[in-house]
């Protein structure tokens, strides 16, 4: 478990990078450690609860980026699959259909 004691220890130019677990990290520490700029800032592959609640002070601290929870997933035809994703969806939006795998905010992802 990362926590206040792990974050004073840091550098102030370190950044924390979370690819395994959500819970492994203390979340309220993790905040204060970045609005006090204890740490240079975070990526959080995962977090806990996840999806993180659209309320949740996570997504506005300073120097924290959030990603999809992508970092188990296959990476080598990933951007393949993105970029096929992409072009059919400008098909489909150029012909007025229904889009694919569109991001459903109310859900938080």
């Amino acid at each position: 478990l990362l926590g206040a004691a792990e974050f004073a220890a840091m550098k102030s130019s370190a950044w924390l990078i979370n690819v395994a677990r959500g819970s492994l990290i203390d979340q309220p520490a993790l905040l204060e450690a970045l609005n006090s700029k204890t740490i240079g800032g975070a990526v959080l592959d995962v977090t806990d609860p996840e999806p993180l609640p659209k309320d949740h002070p996570l997504w506005d601290a300073p120097n924290c980026m959030i990603t999809m929870h992508l970092s188990g997933q296959a990476q080598t035809r990933m951007f393949q699959r993105a970029a096929a994703r992409f072009v059919e969806n400008l098909k489909r939006y150029q012909n007025g259909d229904e889009m694919i795998a569109v991001a459903d905010f109310d859900r938080g992802y």
